[in-house]
C-alpha cells in the first residue's frame, strides 16, 4: 500500500496531517509507504489532479468521497 500525502507550500496543517497519517499507518498498516509530495507549481497541480492542501490519497485514490468528482485543481 502505497499513502500519499500532497502539500502545497506553507501549508499550515503539514505537520499535523503527517503525524495522524503515521499514526494511523503505525496501527492499522505498518508495512504501508507513506510519501510526501511538494505540490509547488501550477503544472505539477494540474497533472496530480491536486484539488487542495492537504491530500490524502491511499493507492492513488482520495480519501474524501467527492473528490473523483472535483476539476478543481490548482494552487491557491
Amino acid at each position: 500500500m502505497v499513502v500519499e500525502i500532497l502539500i502545497a507550500p506553507g501549508c499550515a496543517a503539514r505537520q499535523s496531517t503527517q503525524e495522524l497519517v503515521r499514526r494511523v499507518l503505525d496501527e492499522l498498516a505498518p508495512e504501508a509507504r507513506l510519501e510526501v509530495i511538494v505540490v509547488d507549481t501550477a503544472g505539477k497541480a494540474a497533472e496530480l489532479k491536486f484539488p487542495g492542501s492537504p491530500t490524502v490519497r491511499i493507492n492513488g485514490r482520495d480519501i474524501e468521497p467527492e473528490a473523483d468528482q472535483s476539476f478543481n485543481f490548482g494552487l491557491g
